[in-house]
């Protein structure tokens, strides 16, 4: 429970700083449209061509008898391209709002633009670790798209094990500037040092973020049952309009939250300062006393 108890504080501390400092909820926002504009543009074209209807017709990727032998291959092309954009943006925008917390942290005044130019100059390191990402993402998909269920369950627990061992990626890139493989190791050792209290703090903030996101359908059930009781559309409309709305919400600051609480994190363990915003005491209890 204690656990429990100093990862609740740590997220109310991180909360409190994107409070103060709003403006850092532009970069998931921008990151999530690009994401969106990213998945369009490799599902219309699919979709234009006839080439998702295709594919579908023909039993799906795993239908060797029907389909070009090409195919696979083709499809694990895109696979990766596809990791490759999306993981670009979004760790791209991660990176500039890390930057900018670093700076809050600091006692300086962050900017969106001051954040944009830090990933910018960032980019090798940024397309490097992109690009270990989007090939851990496209092999792990592969080899389940091959295992039967426990093959399954193992590559689930590999994904994990790899989203664990990154936790604290970015703040290294933004910080220390190292290359992909050595921000791995750097991550892991310092994940290694805490008791588990960053990890808990994330599942802690999605067990909110699900609460929340339960919250945000309430308007659309009671815009279904007028819409019932009137026989007219308005109601629903409105509804899950408002749904989505709080969803997106809802995303962008547990989102902006997650990437303050790393950021915090990430600088105490390396230089031992308490960042503006939050309380030694809360931090300290989330590392390991030699």
């Amino acid at each position: 429970m204690a656990l429990f108890a100093r990862s609740a504080e740590l997220l109310r501390q991180s909360l409190n700083v994107l409070r103060r400092d709003k403006r850092l909820m532009i970069f998931p926002l921008v990151s999530a449209v690009a994401c969106l504009a990213v998945f369009a543009s490799f599902v219309v074209p699919l979709v234009v061509t006839g080439v998702l209807e295709e594919v579908t017709a023909q039993g799906g990727p795993g239908d060797r008898s029907v389909m070009h032998p090409y195919v696979r291959e083709i499809g694990t092309l895109l696979t990766f391209s596809y990791y490759f954009a999306s993981y670009f943006v979004i760790v791209f925008f991660n990176t500039a709002l890390v930057a900018c917390a670093m700076e809050r942290f600091a006692g300086r005044e962050p900017t969106v633009r001051g954040g944009l130019w830090h990933a910018a100059g960032l980019m090798p390191q940024i397309v490097g670790w992109v690009a270990v990402s989007a090939t851990v993402g496209t092999l792990l998909q592969a080899i389940e798209e091959r295992v039967g269920f426990v093959g399954k369950i193992v590559t689930a627990l590999v994904g994990l094990a790899w989203t664990i061992a990154t936790y604290f990626v970015v703040p290294v890139l933004v910080v220390e500037r190292l290359g992909p493989i050595e921000a791995v190791k750097r991550s892991s050792t310092m994940l290694s040092k805490t008791w588990g209290t960053a990890l808990v703090s994330n599942v802690g903030l999605g067990l909110i973020g699900f609460v929340l996101y339960a919250v945000a359908t309430i308007p659309a059930i009671i815009g279904i049952v007028f819409t019932a009781q009137m026989n007219h559309w308005a109601p629903i409309a409105i509804g899950g309009g408002i749904m989505v709305v709080l969803m997106i919400g809802i995303a962008l600051v547990t989102s902006a939250v997650s990437s303050v609480l790393v950021a915090a994190l990430y600088r105490y363990a390396a230089t031992g300062e308490v960042p503006i915003g939050f309380e030694e005491r809360a931090l300290r209890g989330a590392f390991r006393v030699k």
